[in-house]
């Protein structure tokens, strides 16, 4: 069985002058929309992390049938707010035993990232993509099981980053071979240098 997605869009842009840069454009469609579409064929069910009060504004993502989780850290945690309201939603699907996260910003990953993720799977540990020598840290699996200890984490404050909490979960490598598949947009040049991606050698989502 597919496991389960969350697509983490809770933060802002603050290195981009604020606002959601997840409905930043991106060859007409919002920056998020690649995301949907390049992850939501491998998966079961998908669903999107975002701030609660801008939830409005993603109505129309996916078509408009996906549906929301929301931080239960009002932020304070980060990324790993999303990927915890995601385990906890999944952990009310009897059939799930992994989820899938994924970043918001990031338009042209993979067709085959969660297969490729959980073929490494083990029990008990997070999978987390890595390319060109860096860990992409919000693209990976995490066992169902984690979910208590990744929640002690966050709230005693030892749990921050992302990349070291990985660690600490005893997270396996998944490499992949093309680094422009986790091209991520932070700036406005990131956003120019996407749309050069986006053309017909790349192709968009």
């Amino acid at each position: 069985m597919l496991p389960l997605g969350v697509v983490v869009a809770g933060g802002s842009a603050e290195r981009m002058g604020g606002g959601e840069k997840p409905l930043l454009p991106l060859g007409g469609r919002p920056l998020i929309e690649h995301v949907v579409e390049r992850v939501r064929p491998q998966l079961s069910e998908l669903v999107l992390n975002v701030r609660d009060e801008q939830s409005d504004r993603y109505a129309d993502i996916g078509g408009g049938s996906l549906p929301f989780l929301f931080d239960a850290f009002g932020g304070q945690a980060g990324p790993l707010g999303g990927v915890l309201a995601g385990l906890d939603w999944a952990a009310t699907k009897a059939a799930s035993a992994w989820l899938a996260s994924f970043p918001s910003d990031t338009p042209f990953l993979p067709y085959d990232l969660v297969s490729r993720l959980m073929s490494v799977a083990d029990d008990d540990v997070p999978v987390v993509a890595t390319a060109g020598g860096r860990i992409q840290a919000l693209c990976a699996v995490w066992p169902v099981s984690c979910r208590d200890r990744l929640r002690s984490g966050v709230e005693a404050g030892r749990y921050k980053s992302l990349w070291w909490t990985l660690s600490d979960l005893g997270a396996q490598e998944c490499a992949f071979d093309d680094e422009e598949a986790f091209f991520n947009v932070n700036t406005v040049q990131d956003l120019a240098r996407a749309e050069q991606l986006a053309g017909p050698g790349r192709g968009g989502a």
